[in-house]
C-alpha cells in the first residue's frame, strides 16, 4: 500500500537536510509533476523502471535548463521525482504534493480552512471565520477557501485542517431519518 504522507515527509526532510527552501521545493514539485503527467503514454506516466526514470530525468533536466531554474530545491525535486518514476509511484504525485503542503503548513503554523455554504455568505463571514480559527487554534495564518454548495439545503460544512464540522440541514435530516427508522422499528 502506498503512503503519500511517508513520501511527503521524506521529501520535506530532504529539503530540510540540504537547507533548501520548502516553498521553492513545493512549487517546483508541482510544476514538474504536471509536466511529467502530460508526457505521452509511452513515457514515465505510463511505465516505470530505471530506463523510464533515466529518460525522464534527462528530459526534466533539459526543461529546467530552458526555464533557468537552479536551486538546491530543484535538484532534490528532480531526484525525488525520478525515484517516484523508478518505483512506479508517480501516479500518486498529487497526493504526495497535498501531504507535502500539509506538512509545510504545519511547520509554518498555517492552518487550511475550507467552507461550504448552502447560500452565499455575508461579506465579512470569511474574516470572522479566519479570526475565530486563529484564536481557537493558535495558528499564525489561516488559508481560507469557500464555495456555495446547494446540496446542503441549509447550514454549512467547515473543514479545519483534517477536522470536519458539519452543521448542514442535510446532515440533520439524515440523523432524524435514522432516528425515526430505529424508533419506528421498535414499536
Amino acid at each position: 500500500m502506498f503512503h503519500p504522507g511517508k513520501w511527503a515527509a521524506a521529501y520535506i526532510n530532504s529539503l530540510e537536510a540540504e537547507g533548501a527552501s520548502y516553498e521553492d521545493g513545493i512549487d517546483i514539485l508541482g510544476i514538474l509533476a504536471s509536466w511529467v503527467k502530460s508526457l505521452p503514454a509511452g513515457m514515465p506516466g505510463g511505465i516505470f523502471g530505471r530506463t523510464a526514470a533515466e529518460k525522464a530525468e534527462e528530459m526534466i533536466r533539459e526543461g529546467i535548463t530552458e526555464i533557468n531554474v537552479s536551486t538546491a530545491a530543484c535538484e532534490i525535486t528532480i531526484r525525488f521525482l525520478v525515484l517516484m518514476i523508478k518505483k512506479n509511484t508517480v501516479r500518486y504525485i498529487d497526493e504526495v504534493i497535498g501531504e507535502t503542503r500539509k506538512l509545510y503548513n504545519k511547520k509554518t503554523g498555517v492552518l487550511s480552512v475550507s467552507a461550504e455554504y448552502a447560500l452565499p455568505p455575508d461579506e465579512d463571514l470569511e474574516s470572522r471565520i479566519k479570526e475565530a480559527v486563529k484564536k481557537q487554534s493558535g495558528a499564525l495564518e489561516v488559508e481560507y477557501s469557500g464555495r456555495v454548495n446547494p446540496d446542503l439545503i441549509g447550514g454549512y460544512r467547515l473543514r479545519i485542517g483534517d477536522e470536519l464540522i458539519d452543521a448542514s440541514i442535510r446532515l440533520q435530516l439524515q440523523k432524524l431519518q435514522a432516528l425515526l427508522t430505529v424508533d419506528g422499528g421498535n414499536q
